[in-house]
């Protein structure tokens, strides 16, 4: 085996086992903001929205080093598409943390007196986000573009159930415009997890990219 082709091994193996470190990082932040909401705990959702940094300087680890594995090591072919999908997969999930930064943030904002609503449904918005992340990584990690389309495929489960919290939520705000501002909040929340289900959706597509060299679209 030729020196660049150990290096360049080397440095894939650096930006998988980052990409990986950033996923769990992304799929904490999102349990600790719902947690947040549904203990109503202010110290959690700061510590949510204090820890996004880490996440943060992460991705510019992976950019980096995408960035150098790109322009020093001049990969070809499937070497080639892992670098480029790992990149886009990081970029997801910086925006996944974000989206748990954000439901932490609304959490800060809200009134725990009127504490209501279709947590319910919301509650298993954040667990099929959280299942669909495991398994599109779990496909990153074998190069599984079957395992990677079966997991983007429950993103129709979270669309469901965002449709399901905005209908009851609408309807508050229709007849109880006192608990408008609460049904707002809310409704913040459960757009941000549809949204984390829409990027572990881009995850999957750049997975079946970097397994059989085309890009579906899974959403």
């Amino acid at each position: 085996m030729s020196d660049i082709r150990v290096v360049l091994e080397r440095e894939e193996r650096q930006i998988h086992d980052n990409v990986m470190a950033m996923a769990k990082l992304a799929a904490e932040a999102l349990a600790k903001a719902t947690d947040s909401l549904m203990s109503q705990n202010a110290e959690l959702a700061e510590e949510v929205v204090g820890e996004d940094a880490q996440i943060n300087a992460l991705m510019r680890i992976v950019e980096n080093e995408c960035r150098e594995a790109l322009a020093l090591q001049q990969p070809v072919a499937r070497d080639l598409r892992a670098i480029i999908a790992s990149l886009q997969i990081a970029t997801d999930l910086e925006r996944i943390a974000d989206h748990g930064k954000s439901v932490a943030s609304i959490v800060l904002g809200m009134d725990g007196s009127s504490f209501d609503g279709p947590l319910d449904r919301i509650a298993e918005m954040e667990d099929t986000c959280q299942n669909m992340l495991t398994r599109v990584m779990e496909a990153y990690e074998n190069r599984d573009a079957a395992l990677a389309r079966a997991a983007a495929a429950d993103d129709t489960t979270v669309d469901d159930l965002d449709e399901q919290a905005v209908s009851s939520l609408t309807m508050k705000l229709m007849t109880a415009p006192d608990v408008g501002m609460h049904a707002t909040h809310l409704l913040w929340i459960a757009y941000h997890l549809e949204r984390v289900g829409d990027r572990v959706t881009n995850i999957a597509e750049r997975v079946v990219f970097m397994v059989i060299a085309e890009t579906p679209d899974l959403d």
